[in-house]
C-alpha cells in the first residue's frame, strides 16, 4: 500500500515499524477468515468509537470500494450505532465497537451474537484482530496529531 504520514512517523522507531507492518498485512490481507470488506468494517467500528476521523475515513472508503457499494458506510456515518445494517454487519460492527472501547468487557453473550450472525471461529479471530489492531492504531494516530497539515 502507499506510504502514509502515519508510517513515516513510525519509521523513527524502526523496531516498532518492523513488527507493525507484517502484523497489519497478516491481519488485513491474509486469505481465509472474514472477507476483506468485513475486516475493513471491523477497523471502521473501532475507528468510529475512538473518533479517529482519518482511520474511519480510510477504512470506510476501502469497505465501500471492496463492496462496490456505499450503503453500509453511508448509513454508519449518517446514523452511527443506530444505522440499519444486516444481521452479519451489525454483529461485526457492534463487536468491533465494544472491543475497542473496553476489551475486558466483551462477554460470552457478545461471542454468542457474532456466532449467531454466522461467523466461524476463524472469522471471529479475524474480527478480534482487526478491531484490536485499529483500537491501538487509532490511539497512536491521536498522539501523532492531525493527519492534515496546513
Amino acid at each position: 500500500t502507499k506510504v502514509s504520514d502515519y508510517l513515516l512517523t513510525l519509521a523513527h522507531d524502526v523496531e516498532s515499524l518492523a513488527v507493525r507492518s507484517p502484523l497489519f498485512n497478516a491481519i488485513m490481507y491474509d486469505p481465509g477468515g472474514m472477507s476483506r470488506a468485513e475486516r475493513e468494517l471491523g477497523a471502521l467500528g473501532a475507528s468510529m468509537v475512538n473518533r479517529c476521523i482519518y482511520c474511519a475515513a480510510v477504512h470506510a472508503d476501502r469497505h465501500a470500494k471492496l463492496e462496490k457499494d456505499t450503503s453500509v458506510t453511508d448509513a454508519l456515518f449518517a446514523k452511527g450505532v443506530k444505522a440499519d445494517l444486516n444481521p452479519r454487519n451489525r454483529a461485526i460492527f457492534d463487536f468491533a465497537r465494544k472491543s475497542a472501547v473496553a476489551p475486558a468487557e466483551a462477554t460470552k453473550q457478545d461471542m454468542d451474537a457474532v456466532r449467531a450472525a454466522g461467523l466461524t471461529e476463524e472469522e471471529i479471530l479475524d474480527l478480534i484482530l482487526s478491531s484490536a489492531l485499529f483500537a491501538w492504531a487509532n490511539r497512536l494516530m491521536h498522539v501523532l496529531g492531525d493527519p492534515v497539515r496546513e
